[in-house]
Formats: structure tokens, C-alpha cells, sequence
């Protein structure tokens, strides 16, 4: 007389078909239909494998754009009605216990959330992506050339060529009748040799030089470099002919690219912009940042976006700082640091900008051990504050590349007092910086090496002026 095997509980069998689809088939004997179940899952996995340990370099680019995004959003929910159908099937046999429902129930409510979770960072993904690489962001200018880079709408990165960035972090928050360009940093990537370095010019800075000119006959702009775009922007007729008149944002912005790359003596190829008040949401999004201050740091005037009363101190020592007191630290350029003997140290537009730098840099230690629970609010922010002309189809280049910009050992200048700028004149009536130029030159030609030939009028040559306009 036969005996008949005994009957595998269907909560084992749900939970094993919940870890991985067909093992709760395999384990209730059902052997073909368990293979059914596993196979797809099993060649998705190995595609997965396959494309990250041999074809990540070629495919990066892909990984990151709209269709393959679409692509794993589909792949997402079709895995979803694949793997509740496992957990079902050999969880709702009979005869069905209530602790066996309610425990097939928890497992099927679980795996929605999980793929809903992994749909949502898809779908948010595809839009921050939208939104940075269309300038369509809160920081965005809303106009961008269809064919290239504002700056120079014929140029096409190969992946290997040196690319240089101008990173500007705008206040344009609530009560602004114009947008300030409060930081202003250029980042030089070399993507063979794999270096970095990012140089800060101080919205201080006087007399930059400009491509023509038309405007200022000596061919320098002689009021501060963080009103040059707005100035430009106002007037588009007059700075940008060749762009329609109601690309004020756009001209401003390609105007700034243009002479600030004459003063560093190499070519900006594309602008990053951050909103300030957006850039305290992304530093929120992560959970704050760590930042050291040698003393308490004082400025009663401070003010700002995210700031909604007048006046600030910031704790002395290491401190982990929220958006908001994270970016007072990156702004403050007023008030003093009272070190331990008791001596004030005042800050200045220089000590700001090494401190914005370091702001970045520990921003950017965050974004790399963020929670992956955090993603879904991280990459909502960054859509909302960031933008740029760099194209979505080179994503993955970019994102190559993040390491170098955002990395320790990326090499950092300040074009500061006293090394590079003379005090203002008038201080009182004017507080412009007046740049030197040679020591400029000297120090752009240390930076980049001493065989790197530097470009423009202004690094480039010892013009007095910009080349007379070609008839």
C-alpha cells in the first residue's frame, strides 16, 4: 500500500516563490512549471549581469536615456504580475487557513511596494533627467539651442577631449527682481588622465574681459562679473543679435560663459546652474552635511533664500547642517569667525569661495552613500534646481565623470586677494576687485601645466583689446 506525500505547507511555498519566482513551484513539485516561472527572471538577470560587467562603458549612455528608462518601467510592472502570480498560485490552495492568507497577503502587499518603490525612482529619474538636461529647472533659462551647447551650438564632445564647465549657483528666490549670480565656478575635466580642477572667480571681480568691442570700447566689462548676465540679459538686441530678442536669459548666461572663459584662457563648452534655494532642498533630500568651522561664525546682516529673518552664528567645530544653515555657511561673505584666542577672523568674498568649494565637495560624499529610500525625494530636487546644455544623450559620460568633479583629489583655485585681484580703488563707492592680468596667466599656467597653451585675447596674447570684428 502506497502513501501519499504529504502536502507542502503553501506559506513555505509563498514565501520561497516571494524570494525568488518558481523556487515555491519547485518546492510543491511542480517542477516544469517552476522552471516556466524561473526563466525569465533567471535571462534577466543575466542580461543585467552582462551588460554591467562587459558592456557598461558602451552602454552607459543608453542606461540613462528615455526609451531604456521606459523600457525598465514596463520590465517593472510586467516582473510585478509575474511574481504575484508565483506567490498566489501556491499560496491560495486549499484548504486556506487564515494565518496562511494573511501571511500570502503580507508577501503580495510587500512586492507591490517594492516595485512601486523601484517604478517611482524610474519615473523620477527619467524626469530629473528631463528637467537638468532641457534647462526646464527652477534654475533653468527656459531657452536652449535644439542643435548644441548654448555657448557654441557646433560643438560635439567625443568622450575624450578635455571639457570645460562653468558652474553658477543663482539667487533667484521669492522678492528678486533679478536673478544674482552669487557663485561662479569653472570645472576642467580630463577625461583620459582622469584629473580635475575647479577655479572660483569672486562675484567681486572687476574689468573681465569680453569676446568684442561693441558694448565697452576697450573690449572689458567694467562693473562686477555677477551683474554681467543681467545686464546682457536686459538688453539681448544689443549683447546677443544673432539670438531672438526674447532670449534675455540665454544671452545673459552665454555672455557670462564667454567672458569668463577669456579670463581663465580656456573655452566653455557648457554651463551647469544651480538655484540656491533648490541647492538647500537637494542638501535636505540627503539628510544634511557634515562642515567644520575653525570658531563661531558670525554675520548679523546674512540673509537670504531659505533665511527668513536677518542675522546668523554657526556653531564652532564640526557640525552636521541642514539645507538651509548649509547654505549660510557656502554664503556668507560679511561677519567674522571668532577663533579660540578670542581674535576675529573676517570673512570675505575669497574665504566664501573655498568654502562653497568644500560645501560641493561634502554635498557630493552625501549623494554617494545616500539611502536608496532617499532617492525618490534626492532625484525630485535635483530636477527642480538643476539645469544645463550638457546633452541627456551623453548622461552617462557625465555621470563617468562626477567622481573627478566632485573627488578630494580634484586640484582647487581661488582667484582671490592677494594673489590674482587688487583691492577695490574706491571701496566705499565701488567694491570692485581689479584683476592682474599676468599673475592670472601665471596662475591658469600652473594649473594646467606649463605646455597647455592658453586661448583668447586675454590669456592667450598680450592684446590690449579683443580682435577687431571681422567685416
Amino acid at each position: 500500500m502506497s502513501v501519499s506525500p504529504r502536502p507542502r505547507p503553501p506559506a513555505v511555498a509563498a514565501t520561497l516563490s516571494f524570494v525568488f519566482p518558481g523556487l515555491g513551484q519547485a518546492y510543491t513539485g511542480q517542477r516544469r512549471l517552476a522552471l516556466l516561472m524561473a526563466a525569465p527572471v533567471v535571462l534577466l538577470g543575466i542580461g543585467a549581469a552582462l551588460v554591467a560587467t562587459l558592456f557598461l562603458d558602451q552602454l552607459r549612455n543608453d542606461l540613462l536615456s528615455a526609451p531604456f528608462l521606459t523600457t525598465a518601467l514596463v520590465a517593472d510592472v510586467g516582473l510585478l504580475g509575474w511574481r504575484l502570480f508565483a506567490i498566489a498560485h501556491v499560496g491560495f490552495v486549499r484548504p486556506r487557513k487564515l494565518a496562511t492568507l494573511s501571511l500570502v497577503a503580507v508577501l503580495l502587499t510587500t512586492t507591490v511596494g517594492m516595485h512601486a518603490w523601484a517604478g517611482l525612482v524610474l519615473g523620477r529619474l527619467n524626469t530629473a533627467l528631463d528637467d537638468v538636461f532641457s534647462g526646464s529647472g527652477r534654475g533653468g533659462i527656459g531657452v536652449r539651442p535644439d542643435d548644441g551647447p548654448l555657448n557654441r551650438p557646433e560643438y560635439r564632445w567625443d568622450g575624450t577631449e578635455r571639457i570645460n564647465f562653468l558652474l553658477l549657483g543663482v539667487d533667484a528666490g521669492p522678492g528678486r527682481h533679478e536673478s544674482l549670480t552669487d557663485t561662479i565656478l569653472a570645472v576642467s575635466v580630463d577625461p583620459v588622465a582622469r584629473t580635475a580642477v575647479m577655479i572660483s572667480v569672486p562675484r567681486d571681480t572687476g574689468f573681465l574681459p569680453l569676446p568684442d568691442r561693441t558694448i565697452y570700447a576697450d573690449g572689458l566689462y567694467p562693473r562686477k562679473i555677477n551683474e554681467l548676465a543681467t545686464e546682457a540679459g536686459k538688453s539681448p538686441e544689443v549683447w546677443c543679435p544673432d539670438l531672438p530678442a526674447t532670449a534675455g536669459a540665454a544671452c545673459g548666461l552665454r555672455t557670462l560663459e564667454r567672458s569668463v572663459g577669456l579670463y581663465l584662457g580656456m573655452p566653455i563648452q557648457f554651463y551647469a546652474q544651480v538655484d540656491l534655494e533648490g541647492f538647500a532642498q537637494m542638501i535636505d533630500a540627503v539628510g544634511g552635511v557634515n562642515l567644520c568651522l575653525p570658531g563661531k561664525m558670525v554675520d548679523p546682516e546674512y540673509g537670504g533664500p531659505t533665511w527668513n529673518r536677518v542675522g546668523i552664528e554657526l556653531p564652532a567645530g564640526c557640525s552636521h547642517y541642514d539645507g538651509a544653515h548649509a547654505l549660510a555657511y557656502a554664503r556668507i561673505r560679511k561677519g567674522w569667525i571668532e577663533l579660540p584666542d578670542g581674535t576675529r577672523d573676517g570673512q570675505d568674498d575669497f574665504k566664501r569661495s573655498e568654502r562653497q568649494q568644500e560645501v560641493l565637495l561634502q554635498l557630493r560624499r552625501e549623494f554617494a552613500s545616500a539611502d536608496l529610500f532617499e532617492l525618490p525625494s534626492l532625484l525630485q530636487a535635483v530636477g527642480a534646481t538643476v539645469s544645463t546644455d550638457f546633452p541627456r544623450s551623453k548622461a552617462g559620460d557625465l555621470a563617468s565623470l562626477m567622481p573627478l568633479i566632485t573627488g578630494r583629489d580634484i586640484r582647487r583655485l581661488v582667484l582671490a586677494y592677494p594673489e590674482f585681484v587688487d583691492p577695490p580703488l574706491e571701496p566705499n563707492v565701488n567694491y570692485l576687485l581689479i584683476p592682474r592680468r599676468d599673475d592670472v596667466r601665471a596662475g591658469m599656467q600652473e594649473l594646467f601645466g606649463a605646455d597647455t597653451a592658453l586661448q583668447g585675447w586675454y590669456l592667450g596674447s598680450d592684446a590690449d583689446g579683443p580682435p577687431p570684428a571681422e567685416a
